[in-house]
């Protein structure tokens, strides 16, 4: 009896022994956050210091998640500029800094557990060493170069007078009821699909102006705090066949059939070792002939960088051009201002100048810049870790490895820098505008990112801008155009999924010509 009691016992003491080490783990762990880790000194709330779950509760939890960026601002009006939002990472809020932290003379890594959110961990987007992303992204800079950008913006000019026709001949005087996003998405997907992978899907002739592309973008970006602190789910999706993933999640149908023919595409150019006349002008045929060794040049590789790319063009140039349409027709003042420029400008309106004749435009330009500045590019704060020594930031000495964050939304809602920040006002940009610093204005314009992770595509989304804008606004149509249902709350940041959110339940912005 007793050796049947001392057997029964040992399960028992192993889960007392096993509980009771958990717990002394977790004191162990909490007393090293709170009291003992390099950056314990740094102030903000205790309970962020010691636990990841507060951040996890406003990224999927509070509210319609993705609320983390408002509450760390609650966290900096009561602790300062710099404070402690988890137990590994800093956050700075000022702008005077921003220079300063993403500067293209450091050395910088991203943090490990980001990687894997838009299951392109091999892209030089989403690669966290500083050496194997400056040799990635090195490969992809003259692809991106004004030049090459320059030569493809006639592509860009084709797809505005498509749509531009199917206005006149689908929507002017009928009733029908426009969605700019779909409209816009349209064009961005046309125009990176055109010219990173030569290939013409047309979607601007689609019924409804609908992409499937663009659609997926937001779609995939919806889970991405899941992603993040749910890791294992992605690993579970990735696991499973094609047909059970479209049936658990229809709207990855496009990404999937999209993938499918990329790795075709690959594949093919892959055999043909970039020598073949077909796909000459693709990313991939300017990656073979770059400098990366044969290991960066898989097929998986390869496919993970398109998948950065793609979902980088389409996404914040389709956001950057709906913000500024609304906030023009929201004010008949601005849109008559513009409206005026682009006559003078264009003469004629079925034959609009190039894409840097239309920069030298100063209202055109100054509606462009603050369009950017409310679009913010991404929503996320940008966290980096400098490798190389450590950063100062005023009286503070951050420890080097230290994962440090800013966000684009702060700056760009920077009181100092920007009166009345959450207005539309074009003309705080004109003139060669200072701030009260004395720096340009443009320093202060982060929503392509800085330093050695800026954005890739910038010129690519200026021509976009410029090219889709003065056409629409020049275009005889416009005065019949009028907002439908729609309001600020509808291009206002309301949940941050990696990009800008609005609402739950938002339509996004329409019109109609009456």
């Amino acid at each position: 009896m007793i050796t049947e009691v001392a057997i029964l016992s040992y399960p028992f003491n192993a889960l007392i022994i096993g509980g009771a080490g958990g717990v002394l783990y977790c004191f162990a762990l909490g007393l090293w956050r709170l009291y003992f880790s390099p950056i314990a000194k740094f102030p903000g709330p205790r309970l962020a210091a010691l636990t990841y779950l507060v951040e996890i509760y406003y990224e999927l939890l509070c509210g319609e998640g993705g609320q983390f960026p408002f509450q760390y601002r609650k966290w900096h009006q009561q602790y300062g500029p710099i404070i402690r939002v988890s137990p590994d990472e800093l956050h700075i809020q000022d702008s005077a800094y921003h220079e300063t932290m993403y500067s293209p003379n450091r050395p910088v890594n991203k943090p490990e557990k980001i990687a894997h959110r838009f299951g392109n961990p091999l892209s030089a987007f989403a690669t966290p060493d500083h050496a194997k992303h400056r040799q990635r992204r090195s490969a992809l800079n003259p692809f991106f170069s004004k030049m090459k950008v320059a030569q493809f913006s006639p592509e860009i000019q084709m797809s505005m007078q498509k749509i531009l026709a199917r206005l006149e001949r689908e929507y002017v005087g009928t009733g029908r009821v426009l969605s700019l996003n779909r409209m816009w998405g349209c064009l961005s997907s046309d125009t990176i699909v055109a010219f990173a992978f030569e290939r013409h899907y047309d979607f601007v002739e689609s019924p409804e102006f609908h992409s499937a592309l663009n659609q997926a973008m937001i779609d995939l970006l919806e889970p991405t705090h899941w992603l993040v602190h749910v890791p294992f789910v992605a690993r579970i999706f990735q696991s499973l066949p094609d047909s059970l993933v479209r049936y658990l999640q229809p709207q990855m149908d496009s990404v999937i059939h999209f993938n499918t023919e990329l790795t075709s595409q690959i594949a093919e150019v892959l055999s043909a070792g970039g020598n073949g006349e077909k796909n000459a002008g693709t990313i991939f045929s300017s990656l073979l002939h770059s400098s990366l060794p044969a290991e960066e040049l898989t097929l998986t590789r390869l496919q993970h960088e398109s998948i950065s790319v793609i979902g980088a063009g389409v996404e914040s140039t389709m956001r950057t051009l709906v913000v500024a349409c609304f906030h023009i027709f929201d004010n008949p003042r601005i849109k008559e201002k513009l409206v005026m420029e682009l006559t003078e400008a264009i003469p004629d309106a079925r034959d609009v100048p190039s894409w840097d004749y239309l920069a030298q435009l100063p209202y055109l330009s100054a509606c462009i810049e603050e369009a950017l500045r409310l679009s913010y590019g991404t929503s996320q704060r940008m966290p980096r870790a400098f490798p190389n020594g450590a950063l100062h930031y005023r009286n503070w000495t951050i420890p080097a490895g230290t994962m440090v964050s800013m966000d684009t939304y702060a700056v760009s809602h920077d009181e100092e820098i920007f009166p009345d920040s959450f207005s539309f006002i074009p003309e705080r940009w004109l003139g060669n505008p200072k701030a009260p610093d004395g720096k340009q204005l443009s320093r202060y314009m982060v929503s392509f990112g800085k330093g050695t992770r800026s954005c890739t595509g910038i010129q690519l989304g200026y021509a976009e801008l410029y090219i889709g804008l003065a056409n629409f606004f020049r275009s005889s149509l416009i005065s019949d155009a009028k907002l439908y249902k729609t309001d600020k709350s509808d291009v206002e940041l309301a949940r941050d999924r990696f990009a800008p959110r609005p609402k739950l339940g938002s339509l996004g912005v329409r019109i109609v010509f009456e």
